[in-house]
């Protein structure tokens, strides 16, 4: 699973995305559920958009009041149905600087934060959604982040983890021409132990209400 991320933004985040439309991105260290943020849709040349964090599924389009889906299981992806007009036509990326997960010990659950060794900026695997509201005709872009079964160094802490993209990957799993699901399996797997770094941090990242660098100070 995948319920919190940051996303610390300087100017080299449009050049690392390599970006023609330079919308204005806000730091935020404890990014939740329901927030708008930042995804790359399209390639050649790249561009972003913002959207809802929790994908609005099309059985949820119907209803007065829609639950969206903030992450979506790898096998899922894959094997159901309805989900594969997401993965083959509507993929992105979802940047982020790192992410938080937690460990059950006891009766206590501790944060753990993961980022990567050598790099600010990195992507995870997401595929997102438009929906069209028949009352008022918004229209609602929501993304979910792809997760996988864990590696080596998230594996004591949590049975799952995002899909951590290559950064030599990102324009392919932008491809609108890759559609053989076969394929886009091969992207779906736990990144790299050698390459991710974690350590301990304050149970202020619960609260939705502390969003500033102090968070990610190690304990």
């Amino acid at each position: 699973m995948c319920g919190r991320y940051s996303l610390e933004f300087d100017e080299e985040f449009y050049k690392r995305y390599r970006l023609v439309n330079k919308l204005q991105v806000k730091t935020s260290y404890n990014i939740t559920p329901g927030q708008i943020m930042p995804v790359i849709i399209a390639q050649s040349p790249n561009s972003m958009s913002f959207m809802l964090w929790g994908l609005i599924p099309i059985w949820e389009e119907k209803k007065d009041k829609q639950s969206g889906l903030i992450n979506i299981r790898s096998d899922t992806v894959l094997n159901r149905t309805w989900a594969y007009k997401y993965i083959q036509f509507q993929r992105c990326l979802v940047p982020t600087t790192g992410f938080f997960e937690w460990k059950r010990t006891n009766n206590v659950k501790q944060p753990y934060y993961f980022y990567l060794k050598n790099k600010k900026y990195f992507s995870f695997a997401g595929i997102y959604s438009e929906w069209k509201n028949p009352k008022n005709n918004k229209v609602i872009k929501s993304y979910a982040i792809i997760t996988t079964f864990p590696n080596t160094l998230m594996q004591p802490i949590h049975n799952r983890m995002p899909v951590i993209l290559k950064e030599e990957d990102e324009d392919e799993w932008l491809n609108p021409d890759l559609i053989e699901v076969e394929k886009i399996k091969e992207f779906l797997k736990p990144y790299s132990t050698n390459n991710l770094e974690t350590y301990t941090i304050s149970t202020r990242i619960n609260n939705p209400a502390f969003n500033n660098k102090e968070l990610l100070k190690p304990l």
